[in-house]
């Protein structure tokens, strides 16, 4: 952007300052007592928990009165939050219209896990969860850059904000995640040396407006405080209806609408035109005296992202709280309950030792019985004068030492019981009876039961992640919209390059193929255990359908890779790329992930492999039928011989009993015997027939 840009002249320099300080004097006011609370919540979780002036003079009667802490806030802070990482909620892109396709959509969700990855977008999740829980808010922001200092593409990162106190957003903003904030503020600091580099004509000026947590008590002469002023305006524009030659509509603003020739080379028609108001967002980078700098912004959003806590309205003011404030009282009397016992025990007298006068006359060293460890205690033997005569009195004996009020005790257990219940732990495993079983069962429903405690957490968590994707997704269309080879990741972490905004032609049409830049998406999120967790109960109910006998042999058969991938191990990734190339479906994917240059080169190959084996096929199938006829022929001839030696014997037996019954006597004697020899006749003549 130029120093004088025709969109910027409908407001001055001058009252873009004015207004940005305006601005935050009314964020500073609104959100003073906010603040200054979650400032001490803060100071109070690390463990500066005795600035109660009350409990601080309960507690001691003297400065050498001990002050210690047992910060079970922090342990019971950190359970929420470490929760919360287990269950990182993950964005996804669905189609909905004007244009939007799946295939692109998977394209999008992939260039989003790609950007969280690079960013390690992790630490700013977990960083602004966590503040949420302690103090009732945290930030993270989107930007762009290069991808490299020789490179004109830009890529998407997503960066942390360590210090919550540095952002004033819109105090009128309504939702947890400030999506409907209007203007927003992010200070802090650059290195001279840079700033001049940058800006080598402004004044060496530092931002000298703060409020609570934001002091300026780390300025210094390497670096200078500025301030990043963050606004959203709305301009009226002519935005238009257009309709491709598959019938997908989508709509384009005057600015962003392309010449007549390339609608025509397109294909596209326009359909209909109207007025309407355009949310844009524009950044200022200030110093002290002046606007420095100023960019407009893709998308319609603010591109900082508040993760919430608690939040209510009271009288109009909204008041926010994790959940240590609760915790300050009850925190506070555990540390006093326990100190208390110390001192009491510091005032109980040590167990004395009881001794007779004189016996102990000469041997000092009983002095120190008390305090160090003696082999040998001498004493002096005593007697008295007793009706009966001499007594000699008993060696000295240790009384037992004075003991702990048992009121200490259930006044510590009663406090450390009301801090757990206000935690949202009531049933502590610990607190258990001795000699008492709970099962793992009840465990976990005691677990499930402080889930349920700090479900809002999680909640405002997923929320922010949802309107992060929303926001990457309105800047991708801009920051993607050139052709370029992407890397996307998917959904089991594996990357891959695919080439986006691509021209193609098909049928003498033109079209762009992975075209980011239009459509309409809804973001969801897939909440519960992460992907490893996941990968691993998979793996296992996967192995177990292995074993079934029926889907068993199928499911090895057609991806026996996907079984292989999905153990846990240094080798089975290598392993199942081996077995995917033996799969057509799988060596079509591990093409995808071939350089361009090495496709062609590989293709040969399958195709010159796929025509070998299909003539090894083919002499199989030739060698196999010819043994069959082989088989045949030899078989046939085998099947004759046989039935013309039965036939044979057959005859030369008829033969013999016709002979046997030749005369009309020998067949009146013996009808049946005639008929049989009758009816074995007949079918010899029938056989050599």
């Amino acid at each position: 952007m130029t120093d004088r840009d025709a969109e910027f002249d409908a407001i001055t320099e001058k009252e873009i300052f004015e207004e940005a300080r305006d601005r935050l004097q009314i964020a500073m006011t609104a959100e003073s007592k906010n603040r200054q609370a979650a400032l001490d919540d803060l100071n109070f979780c690390e463990g500066d928990q005795w600035e109660n002036a009350s409990v601080n003079g309960i507690a001691s009667n003297s400065m050498e009165s001990p002050q210690l802490t047992i910060n079970l806030t922090d342990a019971m802070v950190r359970r929420v939050v470490n929760n919360m990482k287990q269950q990182r909620p993950r964005g996804k892109c669905h189609p909905v219209s004007g244009g939007a396709n799946i295939n692109t959509a998977k394209v999008i969700n992939g260039i989003g896990r790609h950007v969280e990855y690079r960013s390690e977008a992790s630490v700013a999740y977990d960083l602004g969860g966590e503040m949420a829980v302690k103090i009732g808010e945290g930030y993270w922001r989107l930007i762009s850059e290069y991808v490299s200092p020789e490179s004109f593409d830009q890529d998407l990162r997503i960066l942390p904000i360590d210090n919550v106190f540095s952002v004033y957003l819109d105090p009128a903003s309504v939702f947890p995640t400030g999506a409907d904030a209007d203007w927003g503020f992010i200070t802090g600091k650059m290195k001279r040396i840079e700033y001049k580099r940058r800006h080598p004509r402004a004044e060496n000026a530092a931002w000298n407006i703060a409020g609570v947590g934001d002091d300026l008590e780390w300025e210094d002469r390497e670096e200078i405080r500025l301030a990043e002023y963050f606004r959203i305006r709305e301009t009226e524009q002519k935005i238009f209806l257009l309709r491709d030659n598959f019938g997908a509509e989508f709509v384009r603003p005057a600015a962003k609408m392309p010449a007549e020739e390339s609608l025509k080379d397109a294909k596209l028609e326009v359909v209909d035109e109207r007025m309407g108001a355009m949310r844009r967002v524009e950044w200022f980078r200030l110093n002290g005296v002046k606007v420095v700098d100023r960019r407009i912004l893709p998308g319609t959003s603010l591109p900082i992202f508040r993760c919430s806590g608690n939040a209510t309205n009271i009288n109009g003011r909204i008041r926010r709280r994790g959940m240590v404030r609760s915790m300050r009282d009850p925190q506070r009397m555990v540390n006093f309950g326990e100190v208390a016992k110390i001192k009491r025990l510091g005032l109980a007298p040590k167990a004395p030792w009881v001794a007779a006068e004189g016996q102990l006359d000469g041997h000092p060293e009983w002095n120190e019985a008390n305090t160090s460890s003696v082999s040998i205690l001498t004493y002096k033997p005593v007697t008295v004068a007793t009706a009966q005569g001499e007594v000699v009195l008993p060696p000295p004996q240790r009384q037992p030492p004075a003991q702990i009020e048992a009121g200490f005790s259930e006044f510590v257990q009663g406090m450390r019981a009301n801090l757990f219940a206000v935690a949202g732990a009531p049933n502590e495993p610990g607190a258990d009876m001795q000699g008492q079983v709970v099962s793992g069962k009840a465990i976990q429903r005691r677990q499930s039961l402080s889930d349920q405690s700090h479900f809002q957490y999680y909640d405002h968590q997923t929320l922010a992640i949802a309107q992060t994707w929303r926001v990457m997704l309105e800047w991708a269309r801009e920051i993607y919209s050139t052709e370029r080879m992407q890397r996307i990741i998917g959904e089991d972490g594996m990357p891959s390059m695919v080439k986006i905004n691509e021209q193609v032609e098909e049928d003498g049409i033109k079209r762009v193929k992975n075209d980011i830049t239009v459509g309409d998406y809804d973001v969801v999120m897939d909440t519960g255990p992460g992907y490893e967790t996941k990968r691993e109960e998979g793996a296992e109910a996967l192995m177990a359908l292995v074993d079934t006998p029926t889907l068993g042999p199928k499911i090895t058969q057609v991806r026996a890779d996907l079984v292989v991938r999905s153990l846990d191990h240094p080798y089975m990734q290598e392993l199942a790329d081996r077995l995917a190339a033996m799969t057509p479906d799988g060596l079509k994917k591990l093409m995808e992930q071939l350089p361009e240059q090495a496709r062609p080169v590989v293709q040969a190959l399958s195709a010159e492999n796929d025509q070998l084996k299909k003539a090894l096929e083919a002499a199989q199938m030739e060698i196999k039928m010819g043994m069959q006829k082989e088989q045949l022929k030899s078989a046939t001839a085998v099947h004759d011989t046989v039935t013309k030696a039965d036939t044979a014997i057959h005859v030369a037996e008829i033969r013999a009993g016709a002979q046997l019954l030749n005369s009309p006597a020998e067949s009146g004697k013996h009808p049946q015997e005639a008929a049989a020899v009758i009816k074995e006749a007949s079918k010899a003549s029938s056989i050599d027939g």
